[in-house]
């Protein structure tokens, strides 16, 4: 079952009523406990079943009335009966996990006085049963071992595997284990399967249960189920549908009867128009699925996007990236970068890490990286075409304006497990097409390896995590040390980047670790693509206009107009106050906010798409006769000479983002104090740019030159005499640049709209300063708007609206 979808719009009170009734007919909602809990606790609670039967004794009432001397006598029933309980910490976790269960099930806690009674029974236990309490021996692999455990693997084990990938991805979970530091659970499928028909609600015999409760029969109607309670069949319906994620409306409707149609317009001319769709608006998901339709653009390639249900080391997890080498000539520098999702505790406590493996091993034995490579060109799981050459790696040119290349995955392998289990059919032989391989078939190689490496302890993967914890743990701060293996880290845990910032594997191979790598690797500009869409393309636009949520609110605000013409007013804006005037204006707010949230979304969908596929077809590029069809490289922002529309920030970058190298120290000072004068009377700029305006610019070149247009001596170059479609405000604004003062607009009524806005500054009544730069020297002050508008008509031939 997969997890709920929210439905979209709001719902009517009447449906979290109802809600609330059958959370209450539920009873107690239950721990979202692991599964390794709940097999502990069906462990417990079929030992005390079969405690009960032996007693006559009905387990569920027994356990809501039993007193202390009962818990003491069912340790000592359990140390009598299972011979292999045998250590101290079992007997402790026995009491742990039925303490748990008598809180959450049967609502019953013991008070101070009586979990010490009983806890100091169960220490005498412990010592009259001499059960083990020190710890079992520990055995720490270090590059020895490893090195003795991979020669054995490859050289001398005689296993018979059903295909050799097997014995390569063994090779590979090793060196994962390792130099990830990681629990079994990180990588392998450790999902544990329990069957509960030993629970402690088993079919006793009625006269056995009469005779031990004083005839009374079983009313405890609760059953464990995975650590839920059992709906009732009253309700079963209604969660079942919930639980399904409401998959169609329908369904919902007859839970809650809310019409699911709440954004229909009637078209009913009357003031009393229904504006239900007010809240349709959240329905983004259903809007933006009919702009753009395309397969790959719903790829969703981040480590944390999966299903997740396996909760093993899927491809997804982990990148293939590629930078140049500094030195000419060299192969490119590979790596990955692997993120670690699934950890011990992360229902409660999730804790995610990225460690970065460099491939720079002239030794193959220990390169994970290399064994991941040939696992991923054996499932076919790369995307680019030339990157099944492996050679193709490592002299792929970097484009201009990147500084890295990621190899992508491919759709279908992004949810593939690297580590998957052999075929068990009876004619069937290789790995399985999507099985991960289970943590108990990956603990049963380790065991055989060890034992043909001769260990005398049983070879396990925290061996491997005991190894690199005391390899690290002095060259390492704490806080690091704790990060990679998944320890609690205290406050400066919140701090921390999830990128480990320690190279384990070098520390492990006791190598020098490459600086070069390990510090690109963590750059947030690493992937950076300038050359990635930030604006909608022509047929992005034209999906985006016929859109059906687009063209229903675009016919809605120009009814609304229609009706305000009808109801005798020349222009919109001489409705202000009735209700027509404000269902207009929600119109219009609910027609731009959803052309925006739709072009917001597209765009989002666009680099999305760009950063899936460009490296890809970058790389394929290269290596094959297909065009690109993304930005060429010259077309890319990087690439490109920029231009600016004020002097003053020409300067600014000609100052601060020169290098400087050769300078003395007097010409570096001499820089500094110019830097500041300039972004000094940068401050007092001001760059405008009007809707339709084509864009005014200036070459860094030709900066000089602006700055002398600038002087005092071109500003007097307006005359009296104006130019009709100039704005007079602008003319009189000295923080733009020249040519932005001068501007003509296309029609006159575009530049009345543009003075208009700074009329709205001033009341009808108030003075109005003439904005001409000849009129503002003079300190010529109009008496009001009217007389503002006649005189810029008269004398500067200007012609305002009335």
């Amino acid at each position: 079952m997969g997890p709920a979808r929210r439905k979209t719009g709001r719902l009517p009170p009447s449906f979290y009523r109802q809600q609330r009734e059958e959370l209450a007919a539920q009873g107690k909602t239950g721990p979202n406990s692991a599964a390794n809990t709940m097999k502990s606790l069906n462990s417990v609670l079929k030992k005390w079943g079969e405690h009960c039967r032996e007693l006559e004794y009905d387990p569920r009432l027994f356990l809501k009335e039993a007193q202390v001397p009962d818990f003491k006598i069912f340790w000592k029933w359990t140390l009598d009966r299972y011979k292999r309980v045998d250590a101290a910490s079992s007997l402790n976790n026995y009491w742990r996990v039925l303490k748990m269960h008598l809180l959450d099930k049967a609502d019953r806690d013991f008070d101070q006085r009586e979990r010490r009674d009983i806890r100091n029974y169960i220490n005498l236990l412990i010592k009259q049963y001499s059960l083990r309490t020190l710890p079992k021996k520990k055995p720490v692999i270090g590059l020895d071992d490893l090195y003795l455990l991979l020669y054995t693997h490859w050289a001398l084990d005689d296993a018979t595997f059903t295909d050799e990938r097997q014995r390569v991805q063994v090779a590979t979970g090793i060196l994962a284990a390792v130099f990830f530091g990681c629990r079994p659970c990180s990588l392998f499928d450790t999902r544990v399967k329990f069957d509960d028909s030993n629970d402690s609600d088993e079919h006793l015999d009625p006269k056995a249960l009469a005779s031990a409760r004083n005839g009374r029969k079983d009313s405890f109607e609760e059953k464990v189920d995975g650590g839920h309670h059992t709906k009732t069949e009253r309700n079963r319906d209604v969660v079942m549908a919930m639980d399904s994620g409401c998959e169609a409306d329908s369904d919902l409707s007859k839970i809650s009867g809310i019409d699911s149609d709440s954004d229909s317009d009637n078209g009913n001319d009357n003031d009393n128009d229904n504006d239900n769709d007010k809240d349709s608006d959240s329905d983004s998901d259903s809007e933006s699925s009919s702009v753009y339709a395309d397969r790959d653009s719903d790829t969703d390639d981040d480590c944390d996007a999966g299903p997740e249900e396996t909760r093993s080391f899927l491809y997804r997890h982990f990148t293939i990236i590629i930078v140049a080498n500094g030195t000419p000539g060299k192969p490119n520098l590979v790596f990955m970068k692997a993120t670690l999702l699934h950890t011990k505790g992360e229902d409660n406590n999730p804790r995610i890490k990225t460690i970065v493996v460099d491939g720079e091993d002239d030794d193959p034995l220990f390169s994970l990286l290399d064994h991941l490579i040939s696992l991923a060109l054996y499932d076919d799981a790369f995307e680019a075409k030339s990157a099944n050459t492996v050679e193709n790696m490592f002299w792929v040119k970097m484009p201009p304006g990147k500084k890295s290349l990621t190899l992508k995955w491919k759709r279908d392998a992004l949810n593939l497990p690297v580590f998957r289990e052999k075929l068990r059919g009876v004619a069937e032989t290789g790995t399985s097409p999507k099985e991960p391989l289970r943590a108990g078939t990956w603990i049963s190689y380790l065991k055989r390896l060890g034992e043909k490496a001769g260990f005398q302890h049983s070879f396990t993967q925290y061996g491997l995590r005991r190894g690199l914890l005391n390899v690290i743990n002095n060259k390492a701060p704490a806080s690091v040390r704790d990060q990679t293996f998944d320890h609690q880290q205290g406050a400066v845990g919140y701090y921390l980047d999830q990128e480990v910032r320690f190279d384990t594997k070098a520390c492990y191979l006791g190598r020098p670790s490459n600086e070069v790598v390990q510090k690109m690797a963590r750059l947030a500009s690493l992937t950076a693509d300038a050359s990635a869409p930030t604006e909608l393309s022509a047929e992005q636009k034209a999906k985006l206009a016929i859109h059906p949520k687009v063209t229903k609110l675009r016919q809605r605000n120009k009814a609304l107009t229609e009706r305000i013409r009808r109801a005798g007013y020349r222009a919109v804006k001489d409705a202000q106050g009735t209700s027509l005037f404000k269902k207009k204006k929600r119109a219009e707010a609910r027609l731009n906010a959803t052309k925006k949230r739709l072009r917001v979304d597209m765009i989002a969908q666009a680099r999305k798409r760009h950063f899936r596929k460009a490296d890809t077809i970058t790389f394929d590029a290269q290596f094959s006769a297909e065009k690109v069809s993304y930005a060429s490289a010259g077309d890319t922002p990087h690439a490109k000479p920029f231009t600016y529309n004020i002097p003053e920030r020409a300067e600014v970058v000609r100052l601060v983002c020169s290098p400087g190298e050769g300078l003395t120290d007097r010409q570096r000072f001499r820089r500094r104090i110019e830097a500041i004068e300039v972004r000094t009377a940068l401050c007092h700029r001001r760059e405008a740019q009007r809707r339709g305006r084509p864009k005014v610019i200036i070459k860094p070149e030709e900066s000089e030159g602006v700055l002398d247009d600038s002087d005092e001596g071109m500003k007097i170059d307006f005359p009296m005499v104006c130019r009709p479609t100039q704005c007079p405000f602008c003319l009189g604004n000295e923080s733009l640049p020249y040519h932005h003062r001068v501007y003509e607009y296309a029609k006159p009524h575009q530049m009345m709209n543009e003075a208009g806005k700074h009329l709205k500054r001033f009341a009808p009544a108030d003075e109005v300063p003439c904005p001409h730069p000849m009129c503002k020297t003079a300190g010529l002050v109009l008496p009001s708007i009217v007389a503002f508008k006649n005189h810029t008509a008269m004398v500067h031939k200007i012609f305002l609206r009335a």
